[in-house]
C-alpha cells in the first residue's frame, strides 16, 4: 500500500513538473511586429540567440533560453526511475542566467537597446532524430527557473554489435559499475558494444520552444549543446532566421594565400580603411589526430572528424600585413552564415558526408565522413594526412557571411578547404604538362619513381593516366566522373580533360599488362593524342611502334578515332551500347572493343565473357589480372 501511494505521489509531482514547463500564455494572431533576428553571441562558451521584439518606443531585445549544458558530465550516474522501470542519464540544462546575460547587454551596446531580457517562454518540446538511439524521457523545468533537467534514456538497438536486442541504458547498467559517462564510455568502445560521448548524445536533442513577445507567439527551434564545444548545424542556423539584405558597399581587393588554404579580402566602400574577410573554410589538418576517428552509435558507424579553421589571428595579421599597401585602419573577419556544399559523385559514392556544424563564437567548424567501420576510417585517417588534397578536391564551398550583423555577403567564388597549390619542387608549373615534367625530372634526380610517374630502363619517364592493380574502385562510372577522374593511389583513372591536356601534339602512349600466370605484357603507341570536349574526346594515334611492344596484334587499332563513351553517353558505333553491355566501364568504344581496359575487373585467369579486363591476342582473348596505361613525358 506504502509503494502504491508512494508511486501516485510520484506522478502527481511529475504531472506537476511538466505543467509547470507547459504552461501556455495566450497568444494572439501573428500579426503584431514579429520578430527580428539582431546577433548571435558567443558568452562563456555557450551561444545566444538575439531577437529585436518589434517594439514601437525602440529596441527591446529578447533572448532565447540558453539550450547549454555548462556542468561537467564526466560525474553523471544512471538512475532508474522505478516508475517507467527504465535507466535513464539526468542533465542539468542552464535555461537563463544573470551573469550571461549582463555580458550580453555589453556585446550588444552598439544597438543602444532600450532593454535587453530573456524572452517569456511556453510550450517547449524536447525530442531527438528519429535515427538516434537516444530517447528523451522527459524535459522538466518550471519557468523562471535556471536550470532545467533533461532526462534521456536509450531505444533498444539490434545490431551486429547488440544482436540480443538489450536497451543501451540495460547494457550500460548491467556491464559497467556507472561510476562515470566518461569512464563508460571508454570500457564501451572497446567492447565495440556502444561508443558515445556526452556530446555525440546531447547533439541528438531538437527543443521547439515558443517565444512570446507583443502577444503573439514565435516558434524557435535549437538544439542542447555543450558549452566550450558547442556546435550548430548551418543548415539549421539558416532555417532559424529571416533573410537579410544583401551587402551593397562591399569591394573584392585581392586573394592572400596562407600555408595550406586562401583568403579572400573585401574593402567596405562606406568605411575608408575598413577590410573585411570571408570565413576560411580551412582544415586544420594538425588536429587530425588517433581521436578523430569516433563512432555514431546512432547510426551503428564510425566516422572521421574534420576541423575547420573560420578566423584567427594568424590569418589576420598575415592579411594584414599583405594590405601594408592600403593603409588598413581594421581588418576584421565576416562571419559564416552559410556554406553551401558541393560533393562530387566520387567521394559521395564511398563515404557520407555530414552537415557543416560551425561552433558557437563560429570561429571554427567540423565537418564528419561516415566511412563505416573503424579500419576504414583509419585508413581514411592516414592518407589524409599523407595527401589532404585528395580528399578536399572533391568538396567544394559557396559562402554565404555575415557583414556587422546586418547584411549578407555572398561570395562570387566557389572554394576549397584546402588550397591546391604546387609542391615546392614543382613552384614553376604553368601547365599540367609541365607539373608532370617536374615531377619526372625529381623522380629521376632521386632515381626512384612516385605514384604518379615510372622511369624505364632507357632513362623514359611516363605519366600514368590508368591504373588498376587491386580492383578496390569500381570503373562502372558515369560521363562527368570519366571527365574530371576518379580512384586512388592505386587504382584510378586521372580525367579526360587532363589527358586531352596531356597528350596534345600527339604523345607516346604505354600500354602495359599482367597475365593470370605471371606473364606481363606492353605496347607502345606514337602520336597518341585525345581531343577536347567538343570532340567527345576523340581518340587517334599515328602507329603501333611494334620494336617497343611484346605484343604482335594490334587490339587498339579497332578504337582509334572513336569517341568516349560511357553507361550514360553512347558513342560507340553499336546499335546498342557497348558500355552497358561490356561491363559498363567508359572506353573508346567502336563495335564494342579489342581491348577494354575499364571493364569489370577480373577474379579469373580465363574469361568468357568480353565485360571483363581483357586484350585481343587474335586468335584468344586475354584476361588481365592488372593493367596502365601511361603517357610518355
Amino acid at each position: 500500500m506504502q509503494l502504491f501511494q508512494l508511486r501516485v505521489s510520484a506522478a502527481l509531482a511529475l504531472l506537476l513538473c511538466s505543467l509547470a514547463a507547459g504552461q501556455v500564455s495566450q497568444c494572439a494572431p501573428a500579426d503584431s511586429p514579429r520578430l527580428r533576428f539582431v546577433a548571435q553571441l558567443s558568452v562563456n562558451g555557450c551561444a545566444l540567440f538575439v531577437h529585436d521584439t518589434g517594439a514601437s518606443d525602440g529596441p527591446h531585445l529578447a533572448v532565447e533560453p540558453l539550450m547549454c549544458v555548462t556542468d561537467s558530465l564526466r560525474g553523471i550516474a544512471a538512475r532508474f526511475d522505478f516508475i517507467t522501470q527504465k535507466l535513464y542519464f539526468s542533465v542539468p540544462v542552464l535555461m537563463r542566467d544573470a551573469g550571461m546575460l549582463a555580458e550580453a547587454q555589453r556585446q550588444l551596446r552598439h544597438l543602444s537597446p532600450r532593454s535587453v531580457s530573456f524572452a517569456t517562454v511556453t510550450n517547449i518540446s524536447v525530442s531527438a532524430d528519429t535515427e538516434s538511439s537516444v530517447r528523451v524521457l522527459s524535459f522538466l523545468w518550471t519557468p523562471d527557473e535556471p536550470v532545467a533537467t533533461l532526462r534521456l534514456g536509450f531505444k533498444m538497438i539490434i545490431s551486429k554489435n547488440n544482436p540480443s536486442g538489450v536497451s543501451v541504458s540495460e547494457l550500460v547498467h548491467k556491464s559497467f559499475s556507472l561510476q562515470n559517462w566518461q569512464s563508460a564510455n571508454t570500457q564501451l568502445k572497446r567492447s565495440d558494444d556502444f561508443g558515445s560521448s556526452p556530446q555525440e548524445a546531447l547533439e541528438k536533442v531538437k527543443i521547439s520552444a515558443f517565444i512570446v513577445s507583443n502577444g503573439s507567439c514565435h516558434e524557435v527551434q535549437s538544439r542542447v549543446m555543450l558549452q566550450n564545444d558547442s556546435f550548430i548545424c548551418s543548415d539549421l542556423h539558416r532555417q532559424r532566421f529571416s533573410p537579410l539584405p544583401t551587402c551593397r558597399q562591399l569591394k573584392f581587393i585581392r586573394t592572400v594565400n596562407l600555408e595550406n588554404c586562401s583568403a579572400r579580402v573585401h574593402q567596405r566602400l562606406d568605411m575608408k580603411g575598413h577590410f573585411l574577410i570571408e570565413p576560411l573554410l580551412c582544415h586544420n589538418i594538425s588536429s587530425l589526430s588517433s581521436e578523430s576517428v569516433r563512432y555514431d552509435y546512432s547510426r551503428d558507424m564510425h566516422y572521421l572528424k574534420l576541423d575547420l579553421v573560420l578566423q584567427d589571428e594568424a590569418t589576420r595579421d598575415a592579411v594584414r600585413t599583405q594590405l601594408a599597401d592600403l593603409s588598413p585602419r581594421s581588418v576584421d573577419f565576416m562571419r559564416l552564415w552559410t556554406a553551401e556544399r558541393s560533393v562530387s559523385s566520387s567521394l559521395s559514392a564511398r563515404f557520407e558526408v555530414g552537415p557543416l556544424m560551425a561552433s558557437a563564437d563560429w570561429r571554427s567548424a567540423q565537418l564528419r565522413l561516415l566511412c563505416g567501420n573503424l579500419r576504414s576510417c583509419r585508413k581514411l585517417r592516414t592518407a589524409l594526412l599523407a595527401e589532404p588534397a585528395d580528399l578536399w578536391r572533391h568538396v567544394q564551398w559557396r559562402v554565404t557571411s555575415l557583414v556587422a550583423e546586418q547584411c549578407l555577403s555572398n561570395s562570387s567564388r566557389i572554394t576549397s578547404s584546402w588550397r591546391m597549390k604546387p609542391s615546392e619542387d614543382a613552384a614553376s608549373c604553368s601547365s599540367l604538362k609541365s607539373c608532370a615534367r617536374l615531377q619526372c625530372a625529381s623522380a629521376q634526380r632521386t632515381a626512384g619513381s612516385s605514384s604518379a610517374v615510372q622511369l624505364q630502363p632507357d632513362g623514359r619517364c611516363f605519366l600514368k593516366i590508368q591504373q588498376r592493380l587491386t580492383g578496390s574502385v569500381s570503373f562502372q562510372r558515369s560521363w562527368t566522373e570519366y571527365e574530371t577522374g576518379f580512384g586512388d593511389g592505386t587504382d584510378f583513372w586521372i580525367g579526360l580533360s587532363a589527358i586531352h591536356s596531356l597528350s596534345q601534339g600527339g604523345a607516346t602512349l604505354r600500354v602495359e599488362m599482367k597475365l593470370w600466370n605471371g606473364s606481363e605484357l606492353h605496347a607502345e603507341y606514337a602520336g597518341f593524342q585525345v581531343g577536347d570536349a567538343s570532340t567527345g574526346y576523340r581518340m587517334t594515334y599515328r602507329e603501333m611502334l611494334r620494336d617497343r611492344s611484346s605484343v604482335s596484334w594490334d587490339a587498339l587499332e579497332r578504337h582509334k578515332g572513336m569517341r568516349f563513351s560511357t553507361m550514360d553517353r553512347d558513342n560507340d558505333k553499336a546499335t546498342y551500347s557497348c558500355s552497358k553491355k561490356q561491363g559498363k566501364g567508359g572506353w573508346w568504344f567502336n563495335y564494342c572493343h579489342n581491348f577494354n581496359p575499364n571493364g569489370i575487373f577480373s577474379c579469373r585467369w580465363k574469361i568468357t565473357d568480353h565485360s571483363y579486363m581483357c586484350w585481343y591476342s587474335r586468335p584468344v582473348w586475354l584476361s588481365l589480372c592488372e593493367v596502365r596505361l601511361m603517357l610518355q613525358i
